[in-house]
C-alpha cells in the first residue's frame, strides 16, 4: 500500500493573492493527493494555519494587507505554526531576495514561473527533512555582506542548508533556461543565416530578370512602336481604312507595354535603392509637383492647399517620386469634379509626423483597401481613369525603405485621403496647417 493512502494526506496552506497562480499551485498539490487550502493573502494564512495547523505553507511574496516575508516572520514566531516550514514562491529574482527570505525565517523558494514536477521535489524534501528540522534547533548565526550592507542571518542549521539547496537549484534552473536560450538564438542565427542566402540568391534572380525585361522585352517594343509608327506616317494612304485602325491598335498597345516594362523595372529599382538622406521640406516637394501638375493641364482649375512646411530627413529623389505619385492620383480621380480639391498636410500624431494627401475626387470602396499597394491592381476600370496600378505600390516601397507604414481612407463619390509616416527620427517639425 502506498504510504500516502495509509495515512492522512500531508496538509498545504497556499497564500497567493492571484486567483489564477493559486487554482494552478491547488491543481498541481491535489493531484499529486495533498489536502490543499488557500487563502488570499498573509493575514487570512495566518489566521487559516492557526485554526488548522498545515504540514507546509507555500507562500507567494507580493500580496496586499500582509506579505509574504512578514506572514513567514509571523509563523516563525507563533508557537502553534514555528515548526511547520515555509516556502516561498515568487517571481523576484534579485540576490537581496534571498537574504531578505533568510532574514524572514523562510526554508525554501522557488521561482515562477515553476514546473510542477521540481515544485513538488522540492515539497517532498522539505517533509523528509522535518523530523530533522525538529529535533535538531540548532541556531547559527552568519554574517554575510551584500551590495555594501552587513546581514546577521541567525538561522537552524537545516533551515540555512535548505535555502542554499534551494538557491542552488535555482541558479541550476537558471543556467538551463540560459542555455537553452543560447541554443535558440544558435538555431535563429542558423536560420537568418539560410535566409540571407535565400535573399542574396532571390536578388540575384530578380537582377537576371530585370536584365532580362530591359534588353530583351524593351527593345523588340521599341522596335514595333518604331515601325508601327513609319507605317502610320509614311504608308499610311497605301492601307485601307481598316488597316491603318490596326495599325493604331499596334502602336498604342506596343507603347502601353513599353510603359508597363518601365514600371516594373522603376519597382525593382525602387527595392534595391539605398537612401541618399538629406533635411528636405517634404512641402516644398509637394508645392513643387502641384506646378508641374499644373503646367500638364494648363485648361484644369485644381484648388491646391499646402502646409507651409513640413521637415524630414530623407532621400529627396525618392520621397518626390511618392509625393508625385500620391499627388498624380489625386489629381486624375479629380478630373470629373466640378470643382477640384487637393490637399497636402502634415501633422504631429504621437510623438511622428503623419503627412497626408485628400481628394474630392473618384474615391473607392474601403472593402477593397487591401488592394491598393499591391502592383497591377486597380480599384476602377482602365476606360475611366487611366494608369496600371504601380503608383501607389511605389509609394509604398518609399515609405517602407524610410521605415514609415501608409495607410488610406475613402468613400466612393466623397473623396480619398492617403497618410504616411516616416521613421520617427526623420520628422523634424510642421509649421502652418492646410
Amino acid at each position: 500500500m502506498n504510504p500516502r493512502e495509509a495515512r492522512p494526506p500531508p496538509h498545504i496552506l497556499i497564500a497567493e493573492d492571484s486567483p489564477t497562480q493559486a487554482a494552478l499551485l491547488r491543481e498541481t498539490l491535489v493531484d499529486a493527493g495533498y489536502r490543499v487550502t488557500v487563502a488570499g493573502n498573509g493575514r487570512q494564512a495566518l489566521q487559516a494555519g492557526r485554526r488548522d495547523k498545515p504540514t507546509l505553507i507555500i507562500t507567494d511574496v507580493v500580496m496586499p494587507d500582509m506579505d509574504g516575508y512578514e506572514l513567514c516572520r509571523m509563523a516563525k514566531d507563533d508557537a502553534t505554526l514555528r515548526d511547520v516550514p515555509v516556502m516561498i514562491i515568487t517571481a523576484l529574482r534579485e540576490v537581496d531576495d534571498i537574504v531578505v527570505a533568510l532574514e524572514s525565517g523562510a526554508d525554501n523558494f522557488i521561482r515562477k514561473p515553476f514546473e510542477p514536477k521540481s515544485l513538488l521535489a522540492r515539497i517532498d524534501y522539505l517533509l523528509a527533512n522535518r523530523t530533522l528540522r525538529t529535533h535538531s534547533r540548532i541556531q547559527v548565526g552568519i554574517e554575510i555582506n551584500l551590495n555594501g550592507k552587513k546581514h546577521l542571518i541567525t538561522a537552524e542549521r537545516e533551515q540555512i542548508l535548505d535555502l542554499l539547496f534551494s538557491s542552488y537549484d535555482e541558479a541550476l534552473n537558471a543556467n538551463e533556461q540560459l542555455r537553452r536560450r543560447q541554443d535558440e538564438v544558435q538555431s535563429l542565427n542558423l536560420q537568418l543565416a539560410g535566409r540571407a542566402v535565400e535573399l542574396e540568391d532571390a536578388n540575384k534572380q530578380l537582377r537576371s530578370f530585370c536584365h532580362t525585361v530591359s534588353h530583351d522585352l524593351r527593345s523588340p517594343l521599341g522596335t514595333i512602336r518604331t515601325f508601327s509608327s513609319m507605317l502610320e506616317t509614311q504608308f499610311a494612304q497605301a492601307l485601307a481604312d481598316k488597316g491603318r485602325l490596326c495599325v493604331g491598335v499596334i502602336r498604342q498597345e506596343s507603347e502601353r507595354m513599353l510603359r508597363i516594362v518601365e514600371d516594373i523595372l522603376h519597382l525593382a529599382n525602387i527595392d534595391r535603392a539605398s537612401l541618399d538622406r538629406v533635411r528636405l521640406d517634404v512641402a516644398d516637394l509637394a508645392r513643387q509637383v502641384a506646378e508641374a501638375l499644373r503646367g500638364s493641364e494648363p485648361q484644369r482649375s485644381v484648388d491646391f492647399e499646402c502646409v507651409d512646411h513640413a521637415f524630414a530627413d530623407g532621400d529627396q529623389r525618392l520621397l518626390r517620386l511618392a509625393v508625385t505619385n500620391l499627388l498624380g492620383n489625386a489629381w486624375k480621380f479629380t478630373r470629373r469634379q466640378a470643382q477640384p480639391r487637393i490637399v497636402f498636410s502634415a501633422r504631429r500624431v504621437g510623438g511622428e509626423t503623419v503627412f497626408s494627401v485628400s481628394d474630392n475626387g473618384a474615391g473607392f470602396n474601403m472593402a477593397h483597401a487591401n488592394r491598393l499597394f499591391k502592383p497591377f491592381e486597380r480599384l476602377h476600370r482602365a476606360d475611366e481613369f487611366e494608369g496600371f496600378g504601380v503608383g501607389l505600390a511605389t509609394v509604398q516601397r518609399v515609405v517602407a525603405l524610410h521605415g514609415g507604414r501608409i495607410w488610406a481612407k475613402s468613400e466612393p463619390g466623397h473623396g480619398a485621403s492617403f497618410f504616411f509616416t516616416l521613421a520617427a527620427s526623420q520628422c523634424a517639425g510642421v509649421q502652418g496647417g492646410a
